[in-house]
């Protein structure tokens, strides 16, 4: 495993989700107290979504390992909060394992093979989903229930 593990990152979609670019690798317990921080991160600050690309970093981690790494995603992360993951091909079994891990703990996920697909997925779970007003669309609220 490289013994050197790097960041990069930015604010995207009008500063409402964060970018995370991973490089190199580190150990689990490196990764957790990273992990940990990125959650205290988001707990103070009004980002909405989370693009994390791992397709240049080296996932070493076995699966047991790997597996507390789920937990901190599924248990410190905000309820409904989307994450967007990029991965390389010799990590889909881990990126499949990881979304299925957050959607059961209704944290919409999606893995990628490119940060431009995530991206996409995650703009798209951000858009504003407004319901019209009761009796604004359709038939009117006093009609509703009733059998004229």
């Amino acid at each position: 495993m490289p013994d050197s593990f790097a960041y990069t990152l930015s604010m995207v979609l009008d500063d409402k989700a964060l970018s995370i670019q991973l490089h190199g690798g580190c150990d689990i317990e490196a990764s957790l107290v990273s992990l940990q921080a990125l959650a205290d991160t988001l707990a103070k600050n009004p980002i909405e979504g989370l693009l994390m690309d791992y397709s240049k970093y080296e996932l070493t981690f076995e699966m047991d390992e790997f597996s507390k790494l789920a937990d901190a995603y599924c248990t410190e992360f905000p309820e409904k909060f989307p994450v967007a993951f990029v991965y390389r091909e010799n990590q889909v079994g881990r990126a499949i394992y990881m979304t299925r891990r957050l959607e059961e703990t209704s944290r919409p996920s999606r893995a990628f093979e490119s940060a431009d697909m995530a991206m996409s997925w995650l703009e798209a779970q951000l858009v504003p989903r407004v319901m019209p007003p009761a009796g604004g669309a359709g038939q009117s609220s006093a009609g509703l229930g009733s059998a004229s």
